[in-house]
Parts: C-alpha cells; structure tokens; sequence
C-alpha cells in the first residue's frame, strides 16, 4: 500500500477493497460457464484474511465451496503474496 494509506490508517480498508475486487474480476474466471455468476456470487468482506463470498442461495453456496481451493489460490496469486488464507459463505440478505 501506499506511503498516504498508511498516514491516515486506511491500509486495511484499501487492501479489502482490493482483495474484492480482485475476487470480482477472477469469479467470471474461476467460474467458466456458468450462467449469471455476476449477480449470484459477490464478495462481502474481507477481514483478518478471511473472504466472506455472499451467494444468493446453497448451491451456488455449494459451488462456491467446491472451487475453495482454487478460489485461495488465484487470490493469492493475483496478490503475490498470501493474503487470503480462508473463505466463508453467506447468503445475500
């Protein structure tokens, strides 16, 4: 981050910002084929390494779970460096 992020203590906010939208711009990726991904899976959060995906019901809960790994992965790539170390599931309220 950068030197300004850190005076005024955004570093946090930046770095979860960027991790969702890193997370947006990998989803259409991770999830090839797979119709209306956009607006089914989208990041909530992203705290003390944890990225919390909303999904709008369990099986895109499910399908979400069952690419976990590689959703870790591609994050931590697109980072350099492990940034995400968990991911959780919620449904969208």
């Amino acid at each position: 981050m950068t030197r300004a992020s850190n005076r005024y203590g955004i570093t946090r906010e930046m770095q979860a910002a960027k991790v969702c939208h890193d997370f947006r711009v990998l989803v259409p990726e991770i999830f090839k084929g797979k119709e209306g991904v956009e607006d089914n899976i989208t990041p909530a959060s992203f705290k003390e390494k944890i990225l919390t995906i909303n999904v709008e019901n369990s099986a895109w809960g499910q399908e979400v779970i069952m690419r976990k790994e590689k959703i870790i992965t591609q994050m931590n790539e697109k980072a350099g460096k492990e940034i995400v170390q968990d991911l959780r599931t919620q449904l969208k309220k």
